[in-house]
């Protein structure tokens, strides 16, 4: 009886048992949870748990995207937004525990010495060295301006503000003009980060409003182009361009990579008629002095029979300046359709045009390839920059521009020229005895009465 009893009292206990698990199965909203979790939490499929990744902070997240540096200001005081490849994607499946031991690992070979979450990371030692060789430098700013594209530039008058220069053992000669350069808006010899972009030497020194994704610049100082958010009549041809020591920049500022020593001119002006004018005098003794881009072909002054003596003594003038490579020989026109070396002219008109087609060209074409001096009836002509004559010259006047094979040429012929040799002569002086009295100047003509820049203003 007693072993009957004990059989009977086994079969309920497992029915009971039974029955607990049948029900869970018939309602699952009753399942239990961890503490703390909800049913939103519990993974979607089978045998999958949520997978977490470690904060820099030591605490815990869902997989998803690393936040080390979630707004580019903040990665900017850490001084490396951008440039260490912050915002990445996690993308690592190991449980949180074989990931530490790893770094334990590698940090050597001791799971005791996980680690600290909280060191400087590697990016952020880099930028305290950069800082202290570049004081002031708090890391790149290009891409980081929150202002809306798109609406004119006072709209934006709050948000592309300059950030301040640097001191640094690297240095460039800013400058910024309107109007042909009669006009200077700024003009410092500010720092330089190596191997930067121009584009980030402009947001520390100028007030910048960028557009077309951040590679144009549309508005310095609240200046702003007449053409790029402006439709119907309100749209004219006003905007900025650029010359890196003289000569027009073939690539976006956002791309061209500045050279110590560089002059980076930006000039606001109307572009009806001259789209892009090669080059520009008023960086002088740029180009000769480091060329563009970090490339110096050289320099060679040729000169006709009345000027050997004083392209000697142009030669030693621009060595004084610190240029390194010049020679000095007899004019030959031939070279100037495809100069392998920058050039300047010493001559009259008469002597330098003379079998030159370049030359002829530019002179009958002027304003359209950015020449606003023309000679025609022995007579020496400065334009304005709608190609019509303002001034006439006959006699002892002479100028000084540069010319170029077309647009994107690196290798400008400069003209140091006139109706006759007085002309010449006091074209020639100008350089040689107060080179500053074109500093800015697209073009220069020199007579009597002074040294003006040309175009002169329609």
């Amino acid at each position: 009886m007693l072993l009957l009893l004990v059989v009977l009292a086994l079969a309920a206990c497992v029915e009971n048992e039974t029955k607990t698990v049948t029900n869970l199965n018939e309602h699952p909203a009753q399942e239990s949870f961890k503490d703390g979790e909800s049913a939103g939490d519990m993974p979607s499929g089978p045998h999958k748990a949520p997978v977490e990744a470690v904060a820099p902070d030591g605490s815990k997240e869902q997989d998803g995207p690393a936040n080390a540096a979630s707004s580019g200001k903040e990665g900017l005081d850490d001084g490396n937004a951008g440039a260490t490849g912050v915002n990445q994607t996690s993308s690592s499946k190991e449980p949180v525990g074989d990931r530490e031991r790893k770094d334990a690992k590698k940090a050597g070979d001791n799971p005791e010495q996980a680690p600290d979450k909280h060191e400087t990371p590697p990016a952020q030692a880099g930028a305290t060295a950069d800082r202290e060789t570049y004081k002031g430098y708090k890391g790149p700013v290009q891409g980081e301006v929150k202002y809306q594209e798109g609406t004119p530039a006072a709209a934006n008058a709050n948000f592309h503000k300059a950030s301040g220069d640097i001191e640094s053992p690297y240095r460039v000669n800013l400058v910024v003009t309107r109007d042909y350069g009669h006009t200077k808006m700024f003009g410092q010899r500010v720092g330089l980060v190596k191997d930067e972009v121009g584009m980030e030497v402009m947001f520390r020194n100028l007030d910048i409003q960028t557009a077309y994704g951040g590679g144009f610049v549309n508005a310095i100082n609240g200046l702003e182009s007449q053409y790029t958010f402006y439709t119907g009549s309100d749209r004219k041809n006003l905007d900025w361009f650029y010359w890196v020591n003289g000569i027009l920049a073939p690539v976006g500022v956002a791309e061209y990579r500045p050279q110590t020593g560089d002059e980076i001119w930006w000039d606001y002006h109307n572009w009806d008629i001259t789209m892009f004018i090669p080059a520009v005098i008023g960086s002088y003794p740029q180009p000769f002095k480091s060329g563009f881009g970090g490339k110096n072909p050289g320099t060679v002054i040729m000169y006709t029979e009345a000027f050997q003596e004083g392209a000697r003594q142009l030669k030693q003038s621009l060595l004084n300046k610190g240029v390194k490579e010049i020679d000095v020989a007899g004019y030959n026109p031939s070279v100037l359709e495809k100069p392998d070396k920058y050039y300047i002219l010493l001559g009259t008109w008469e002597e330098l045009s003379h079998g030159s087609a370049l030359l002829q060209k530019t002179n009958l074409k002027n304003k359209l390839t950015g020449v606003y001096v023309k000679f025609a009836d022995e007579k020496m002509h400065a334009l304005n920059n709608r190609g019509q004559t303002i001034k006439t010259f006959d006699g002892t006047a002479g100028a000084v521009y540069a010319c170029a094979p077309g647009i994107g040429a690196l290798k400008p012929a400069w003209l140091i020229t006139g109706i006759d040799k007085g002309g010449v002569q006091r074209a020639l002086d100008v350089l040689l005895h107060e080179p500053y009295s074109v500093t800015q100047f697209f073009g220069a003509v020199v007579y009597d009465g002074g040294v003006e820049n040309v175009p002169y203003l329609n």
